[in-house]
């Protein structure tokens, strides 16, 4: 499990020759990233005087970032989990199967990438109460989480080619059009209020 290894180990596995961990993951990681930034912000807004009237929003934030920062850990693995799976589907040669496994990709990509996006608005809403000393870290998640949201929509739109379910297909892109959407907005506010 990559939650319980060192980032070196995670990179060494990524960049090797070897079909697994894939984008997936390093797009999970983006997530957790973000959420341990927004922490991060919470952690020093907390217990300063400057910022008391907040702070009960702020621990809010932080309790759910880090419940969010676990969450996406885990889907580094779960991605891999679903890679593997996807390349066993395709090797068996059947098309209903891979078909099946795709749909699932699907499904868990969208997961992410709304994760992602709540992760957003728990960025934007730090970034408003948030210590102002830490603004530059407010654009530091803000871009690191809207990658994290549009790296899980392009894992969702290569497993979609292969699913032939059209009202499925047509639902998902309208979805993932709105979050991207979302994510570009609250991406904007967000570096506007660091600025």
């Amino acid at each position: 499990m990559y939650s319980k290894k060192s980032i070196n180990e995670f990179l060494d596995d990524l960049s090797s020759n070897n079909s697994i961990p894939g984008g997936g993951s390093a797009a999970a990681l983006s997530g957790a990233l973000n959420a341990a930034v927004v922490s991060f912000i919470s952690n020093l807004t907390i217990g300063k005087e400057k910022y008391a009237d907040v702070e009960d929003e702020a621990k809010e934030i932080l309790k759910k970032s880090s419940a969010l920062q676990k969450e996406m850990l885990e889907m580094i693995d779960k991605d891999s989990k679903i890679l593997a799976d996807i390349l066993k589907g395709y090797k068996s040669g059947s098309q209903e199967k891979v078909k099946e496994i795709c749909r699932d990709a699907v499904e868990f990509s969208m997961d992410m990438a709304r994760k992602a996006v709540e992760l957003m608005n728990l960025t934007l809403s730090i970034s408003k109460i948030g210590n102002r000393m830490l603004k530059s870290d407010f654009e530091v998640a803000a871009y690191i989480g809207d990658a994290a949201v549009n790296s899980a929509i392009a894992n969702v739109k290569i497993n979609l080619g292969s699913v032939d379910d059209k009202k499925f297909v047509n639902k998902v892109k309208k979805e993932y059009t709105m979050l991207s959407k979302k994510s570009d907005e609250l991406k904007k506010e967000i570096v506007n209020l660091a600025n």
